[in-house]
């Protein structure tokens, strides 16, 4: 349904927002704790450092993937210059406003900057939990608001999406500590988050629980549910959604039309933001072709 592109976004812009909430919540703790020592501090700074660079590069790429699949990318800049109210422009807004926080935080953790002081660091370590909660959010949001996809089209999903950024994030805090010097010194700290990261865990399963029941919910969504849970695997390839039919090939239809979201994307996004028009049922919402309108 979509591209591999915007797929790639969705990753990477929910995993690198969790990150960089992980690591600024984190940092506003310990720097609140009376107890830390000296070699915890230079330690964590470590670990922090580490965490925001990964983090900004992460949103970077995310940024990047939709630039790729917007195939005119010079037209980017419209989408700050004519925004609307449609999700996609906040989501645009969300993703610059992550990476100039993520910027300053991975520029002021890696490199000597003596201007900025601690209350500045603070604010911005504030901010970025802010927006990377916004970030996390959207990128359910975009995909709950797929109709053409009856089991997408979920309540559940924002909060899915976000819970499985989270987890992704604390989970590439794992992966990065280990390579950090003197990072056992941080152990408390490394069983705390690992229990936070338990119980983020057993609420995902609770909001996977609740979208499975909402999609039993909707009758259009039951054959989707029945090939999810077919013991065969995969199952069949085409599933209908609602009165229409997603499988292209049997409709002997392009690939690319197979649904009502893009049509409802590009009026949002495309008719007054970037003033183009393409594809009318096209579900990858920056691939279409475009032309000048």
């Amino acid at each position: 349904m979509l591209g591999t592109l915007v797929v790639l976004y969705l990753f990477l812009g929910g995993c690198g927002a969790g990150v960089m909430f992980v690591t600024a919540a984190w940092s506003l703790a310990f720097h609140r704790t009376r107890t830390r020592t000296q070699e915890q501090t230079a330690a964590f700074g470590d670990l922090k450092a580490r965490c925001y660079g990964i983090g900004f590069v992460m949103l970077c790429l995310a940024a990047l993937c939709l630039l790729l699949d917007l195939g005119r990318p010079e037209l980017a800049f419209l989408l700050f210059t004519r925004p609307t109210l449609s999700i996609l422009s906040f989501g645009s807004f969300t993703l610059l406003a992550s990476i100039l926080v993520s910027g300053f935080l991975a520029v002021a953790n890696l490199m000597y900057v003596p201007f900025v002081h601690a209350g500045a660091r603070k604010a911005a370590e504030a901010a970025c939990l802010a927006v990377s909660l916004c970030m996390m959010a959207y990128t359910g949001v975009y995909v709950g608001w797929i109709e053409a996809v009856a089991l997408w089209n979920n309540a559940a999903t924002p909060a899915l999406f976000a819970l499985s950024s989270l987890s992704a994030g604390v989970s590439t805090v794992f992966v990065i500590a280990p390579f950090v010097r003197d990072a056992t010194r941080l152990s408390g700290w490394m069983l705390l988050l690992h229990r936070i990261h338990l119980a983020v865990l057993a609420l995902e399963l609770v909001m996977l629980a609740g979208f499975v029941a909402f999609g039993f919910s909707n009758p259009f969504a039951r054959e989707s549910l029945a090939i999810l849970f077919d013991p065969s695997g995969l199952g069949r390839r085409s599933v209908r959604h609602g009165d229409e039919a997603a499988g292209a090939r049997a409709a002997g239809g392009p690939a690319v039309h197979r649904g009502r979201a893009g049509a409802a994307i590009l009026r949002c996004l495309v008719g007054d933001a970037l003033k183009m028009r393409g594809c009318r049922r096209c579900t990858s919402w920056l691939s279409c072709t475009m032309r000048n309108g």
